[in-house]
C-alpha cells in the first residue's frame, strides 16, 4: 500500500513504469494504501487512478489472477503453486468495508485446499498487537471501517487455511508481529513491515523463504540500494509453519 504519496498522475505513471519491470518475470499484485485514493481520502473510495494503472483489465489476462470485488481491482485474489503447495493471496482495501469482508469470506471458503495469505495496508501495529481502538493511524480516524482487531474477529480467525497476514502503514519503527490461534486451532502469523522512516525507504524488502522440509519460513530484510541486510531480531526471524501437511 501507499504506492503513491499524493495520488497524482505523475506518481501513478512512475509506479506503473516501475512495476512493469516485473512483467513476465515474476507474478505480483498491488494493494492500495490510504495515500492511493483521490485527494488521499480513503473514505471516498475513489480509486480511479489505481485502476487505470493496476485494474482488472491488466491482470485478467494473467494465469494467476483470480478475480475481484465490485467494479475495481482494489479488492482482488490471486492463486499460484510453489514447492508442491497451492496458495491463495487475498488483497484487501484500506480499512475494508463489511461487504468486502463478506466477499473475502466467500473466496477463502471456496478455496479451502489453498494456503491463504491476506494482504492489506493497515492491520498490525508496531507494539506487536493488531491495530485497534486508541491506536494512531487507525482506519477509523480516516472514516473507514474495520481495523486490525475487527479484521481478525470478522474474517481472519474464522478460516483454517489462513496462515499469514501482511501489512504496512504504521510508523514508529515500522515493524511488529504476532502469532494468534484461529477458531480451528490453526496458527496465524501477522507481520508488519514499513520502512518509509529509514532514509526515504532505501528500497528495503521483506523476503520470505519457505522451507517445506523444515516447516519454517525464513524472513529476512534487504536493501538493494545499500546492499545491506537488516540483522536485528525485528527484521531477521523465523516463523514456524506446517508445510508437510496434506490439505483436502
Amino acid at each position: 500500500g501507499d504506492i503513491t504519496n499524493a495520488c497524482t498522475r505523475q506518481e501513478w505513471d512512475n509506479a506503473n513504469r516501475a512495476m512493469r519491470v516485473l512483467d513476465g518475470v515474476v507474478p505480483y499484485f498491488m494493494v492500495m494504501g490510504n495515500h492511493d485514493y483521490a485527494a488521499c481520502k480513503p473514505a471516498g473510495r475513489d480509486s480511479t487512478l489505481f485502476n487505470e494503472c493496476f485494474g482488472s483489465h491488466w491482470f485478467s489476462k494473467l494465469s494467476w489472477y483470480g478475480g475481484h470485488f465490485g467494479e475495481g481491482n482494489e479488492n482482488a485474489f490471486y492463486t499460484f503453486r510453489a514447492g508442491g503447495m497451492d496458495f491463495l493471496v487475498v488483497c484487501l482495501e484500506f480499512g475494508p468495508r463489511d461487504e468486502v469482508l463478506q466477499w473475502a469470506d466467500e473466496i477463502v471458503a471456496k478455496n479451502k485446499t489453498r494456503r491463504t495469505i491476506v494482504v492489506t495496508h493497515c492491520y498490525m501495529y508496531s507494539d506487536d498487537t493488531r491495530v485497534g481502538a486508541g491506536d494512531s493511524a487507525n482506519p477509523h480516524a480516516y472514516k473507514c471501517t474495520n481495523d486490525g482487531d475487527e479484521l481478525w474477529e470478522k474474517f481472519v480467525k474464522k478460516h483454517e487455511n489462513i496462515f499469514l497476514v501482511l501489512s504496512g502503514h504504521i510508523l514508529n519503527d515500522g515493524t511488529g508481529r504476532m502469532t494468534s490461534t484461529g477458531d480451528h486451532g490453526n496458527k496465524v502469523h501477522q507481520v508488519l513491515a514499513n520502512y518509509q522512516m529509514r532514509d526515504g525507504g532505501d528500497g528495503w524488502l521483506r523476503i520470505m523463504k519457505f522451507l517445506p522440509s523444515e516447516d519454517r519460513i525464513v524472513v529476512s530484510t534487504y536493501s538493494p540500494l545499500t546492499k545491506q541486510h537488516a540483522t536485528d531480531e525485528e527484521n531477521d526471524f523465523r516463523l514456524e509453519y506446517e508445510m508437510e501437511r496434506t490439505w483436502r
